[in-house]
């Protein structure tokens, strides 16, 4: 959650200068699941004067150190197991925000990876180490690294606590200064980083500029720049950026699935499906080839769907990248496919595992009835898709209430069918393309063509009249008429960012209007608290808690 911290106090009140120069001060992680090189590696640690070296033996292991210990620096071999290489690992623990800034992580690979890994990733480490590697370059290697952490020391603990505005001036005081352009480019790839998390994209832009003109064919720019374009809403600009950038770099695959977006975005859904499919082939994992199964299955192409999600459960299974809602989209390809039989063994077998309960339980037996109806076993399908819905009580999950409203649909529960697909696209959130795509072919593969129209836009215009309408009564000071009009808006579609933005702005405005009130703190804080997890570090978020914090100081 996004912290105002008390005037006059400082995220650098501990002094960082020379932190990090002694190697007895320095803690690491080895990672290794060959028993040889991990204690080789970690006895040349120890050689160069690391007292505190822990070692895991795959990624399972390092994660839970990883949760209880904090590292200077983490040596990863790339080929952990079949499940998880190191690359995979390193993706997610920045996607899950679970690696400090500070922490240096370096890549221990072959030259034959290097070559490709290197430039086929977005997240990079903070180094890659050839093996074998001699405990003297190890030392030179690491040296160099913890020179270049202390320099930027600053910047990267601001970042830690999403202090970003601190961190870009940090930055800056750091350019004022920088003696060569290693340093600038070091600086300003962090500023960049920073702007971006705070979505100032034309200030962004400024900074990839500066950058360019040191260095222009760096990837990261590149995409940095396209990344900030379509954020503007400039598709062409972003396209021809990530273009550019595939024709200079074949094998990276982050510029795929950026152009995949504004392919999608503009309806090319066959161009956005080739290039999510090239972007797993260059460097398959888990996430990718779930994209691309989803892609699949929503253009008909089961057979390529089917392929996608047997191959994401395989690569995942026993990883810590294994997600139960596998299973359930490859049952629905296969239930699609007119295979109830491996749907049903799918969800009752292969993934018994995850059980039955929460949202994972309402979705299987969702898909259940489903298969089952097709099996002929019509009784069975009932009861399990009225258990579902029992089930789903107050939760408001859009892929739950799709696969439940196809299930109606089947049954011939056609009033039932349409109202939970409508809510569907309701609680669909920062999600509704994605949902409202999946809706359609739900209604196109039971007959409802000629509704789909009606139910995905159910609701919103409903929506867009309510928020207007308390806009309007917020302006003149009716506060309470304004939050009955988006307390009706947020039953409609909970997670509508528009709607809880002016909710925030709503109660803000009414606490410094009216005075301080338990009640309409309390409210407020609810409203920051969703906004800043559906659109994180959000410049207006921000200034709202600003506003918030600076009301409740008074």
């Amino acid at each position: 959650m996004a912290t105002i911290l008390p005037q006059g106090s400082s995220i650098f009140d501990k002094h960082v200068e020379n932190e990090y120069v002694r190697f007895d001060k320095l803690s690491a992680l080895v990672i290794d699941d060959i028993s040889s090189m991990r204690h080789a590696i970690r006895t040349q640690l120890q050689s160069i004067g690391m007292n505190s070296v822990g070692v895991a033996v795959n990624a399972h292991e390092a994660l839970e150190l990883i949760g209880v210990n904090t590292y200077d620096v983490i040596l990863c071999d790339y080929n952990l197991n079949k499940s998880s290489s190191g690359q995979h690992f390193l993706e997610y623990l920045r996607n899950e925000n679970l690696l400090s800034g500070t922490t240096l992580f370096i890549m221990l690979t072959a030259e034959t990876e290097y070559s490709f890994v290197a430039n086929a990733v977005e997240f990079i480490p903070d180094d890659y180490l050839l093996k074998p590697c001699s405990e003297t370059k190890l030392r030179s290697r690491l040296e160099r690294l913890i020179d270049r952490r202390t320099y930027l020391i600053r910047v990267l603990k601001a970042m830690d606590i999403r202090r970003y505005d601190v961190a870009i001036h940090e930055c800056n005081k750091l350019l004022a200064t920088a003696a060569d352009d290693r340093r600038r480019m070091d600086v300003l790839r962090r500023k960049a980083e920073a702007q971006l998390k705070l979505e100032d994209y034309t200030a962004v832009l400024d900074t990839y500029a500066r950058a360019a003109t040191i260095r222009a064919d760096a990837p990261w720019i590149l995409l940095g720049m396209a990344r900030a374009h379509y954020a503007l809403g400039d598709s062409p600009q972003a396209s021809s950026l990530a273009s550019e950038l595939i024709d200079k770099n074949k094998n990276y695959v982050a510029a795929y699935e950026l152009l995949a977006k504004v392919r999608l975005e503009a309806d090319d859904e066959e161009g956005a499906f080739d290039l999510l499919l090239r972007s797993s082939v260059i460097l398959p994992s888990a996430k990718r080839l779930r994209s691309v199964a989803q892609a699949a299955f929503l253009l008909g192409r089961l057979d390529e769907a089917k392929a996608n999600a047997e191959a994401a459960i395989q690569l995942s299974t026993g990883s810590m990248v294994e997600r139960s809602g596998d299973y359930l989209s490859l049952a629905q390809t296969l239930v699609d496919m007119g295979d109830h039989k491996s749907a049903i063994s799918t969800l009752e077998k292969n993934a018994r595992k995850h059980g039955d309960e929460g949202i994972f339980g309402v979705a299987k037996g969702a898909i259940l009835a489903q298969a089952y109806f097709d099996a002929g076993e019509r009784e069975k399908a009932k009861k399990l898709m009225d258990r579902s819905i029992s089930l789903l009580a107050s939760r408001k999950n859009s892929f739950v209430m799709t696969a439940l409203g196809k299930a109606a649909l089947k049954v011939g529960d056609v009033i039932l069918g349409l109202k939970l697909l409508t809510k569907a696209i309701q609680c669909s959130g920062k999600d509704e393309m994605r949902i409202a795509r999946h809706v359609k072919k739900s209604m196109v593969d039971t007959g409802q063509k000629d509704k789909v129209e009606d139910v995905i836009d159910g609701g919103r215009k409903r929506i867009l009249l309510l928020v207007d309408e308390a806009t309007k009564l917020m302006r003149t000071a009716h506060f309470e008429e304004a939050n009955q009009m988006v307390v009706e808006a947020l039953d409609i579609q909970e997670e509508n960012i528009e709607t809880l933005m002016t909710a925030a702005q709503l109660h803000l405005l009414w606490l410094k209007h009216e005075g301080l009130d338990d009640k309409i703190m309390a409210r407020a804080k609810t409203y920051l608290s969703m906004l800043d997890k559906l659109v994180p570090n959000n410049q207006k978020v921000m200034n709202f808690y600003r506003f918030f914090n600076e009301i409740a100081s008074k």
